[in-house]
């Protein structure tokens, strides 16, 4: 059933423009199925560009109990991306790229949008390596990598994405915005910290 109503759709342009709501079919059917088997057409796509606007799109969902689905550049092939209920999908892919490398701390800086590919060409002007290698790396976003646990054949020796994430700027389910973990690497020397 479609939450969207013509009052949902002004509160949310006036938290974006309504040339980052995608609504019409053709888009929308572009937004219903990732690299997995299955198929379901969203009843909005919102790009935003600001961590506030997903604070405020997810209050407004919650107000109005509409499901949100964040995406990436939909290379997940456990259909984690698609919306099954409907409802908001967030296009991550196009919230501004920024990757700072932190030789110092041994940190990558980035935003959801960066493509993992290029988090590992960046590392590796600095002498550094970032393992988590998913199949998808030259087209995968961050953001979704993380989502989805990726890590690809190194996973084995080096671990998932989890692994590598000590810190994260995020928007919980009822909206709020918090930052989460550290920034510094924490070395173990002997057992102690």
């Amino acid at each position: 059933m479609n939450k969207i109503n013509n009052q949902v759709l002004s509160e949310l342009e006036e938290i974006v423009p309504s040339h980052r709501m995608l609504m019409k079919k053709a888009d929308l059917y572009s937004y219903s199925y990732d690299a997995s088997f299955g198929e379901y057409l969203p009843d909005v796509v919102i790009q935003p560009q600001q961590i506030e606007e997903i604070s405020k799109i997810i209050i407004l969902a919650n107000r109005y109990q509409i499901p949100i689905y964040p995406r990436g550049s939909a290379t997940s092939l456990s259909g984690g991306s698609l919306p099954t209920e409907g409802g908001i999908v967030l296009d991550m892919s196009q919230y501004p790229m920024s990757i700072t490398i932190d030789k110092e701390n041994m940190l990558a800086i980035v935003t959801p949008s960066v493509i993992t590919s290029h988090i590992h060409n960046e590392a590796e002007e600095y002498g550094l390596f970032y393992p988590p290698d998913p199949s998808s790396s030259n087209v995968s976003t961050i953001g979704g990598n993380i989502l989805e646990n990726s890590s690809g054949p190194k996973g084995l020796k080096y671990g998932t994405t989890k692994e590598y994430v000590i810190g994260l700027q995020l928007v919980t389910p009822t909206g709020e915005i918090v930052q989460t973990g550290r920034d510094t690497l924490l070395i173990e020397h002997g057992g102690q910290d």
